[in-house]
């Protein structure tokens, strides 16, 4: 009986040592450069998140430069009956009525620019544009916040200002 036992543990070792050169094996086989469906797969995804990402980075470009140009024009007056004929090309009529552009004044000059452009991550239509406004000698900080329409030529649908303080 003691040579059944120990035969019985050899097997045992045996088996150990066999799965644990398996494990290796596959170790080793999984970590190959060369495998013909993983370099498949590969070039499949990168075609295609090649092409989804030109088509949203053209997109992307189109929204930024109509929020850059907007903010620009926000910012840079020599009156502001100026300013907000300059700013309605970027805008919907809805949001032209709402934003009482169309009041009559004249008076404050501005120049300024636009620091950074934000997007919303819960709300992708939605920006947070952030400039420097100079107006009769006084520096501020202003904040806009923008909501886009999704469309093929994004125009600004509404928007609200408020000065850092």
């Amino acid at each position: 009986m003691d040579a059944m036992k120990k035969r019985h543990i050899f097997f045992w070792i045996v088996g150990i040592i066999l799965f644990i050169i398996c494990i290796f094996y596959l170790l080793r086989l999984s970590q190959r450069d060369d495998d013909f469906f993983l370099a498949e797969t590969s070039e499949t995804i990168s075609e295609t998140t090649e092409t989804t990402d030109n088509s949203s980075n053209d997109q992307n470009v189109s929204i930024e430069s109509t929020l850059k140009a907007f903010g620009e024009n926000w910012l840079n007056f020599s009156d502001i009956s100026e300013r907000n004929e300059q700013v309605e090309e970027y805008m919907t009529e809805d949001a032209i009525n709402n934003s009482q552009l169309d009041s009559d004044t004249t008076k404050d000059e501005s120049t300024g620019n636009i620091k950074t452009i934000a997007q919303d991550i819960d709300h992708p239509q939605k920006y947070i544009l952030v400039g420097e406004e100079t107006t009769q000698g006084e520096t501020k900080e202003i904040i806009l916040e923008i909501d886009i329409t999704g469309d093929p030529s994004p125009k600004i649908s509404h928007f609200e200002f408020s000065y850092k303080e």
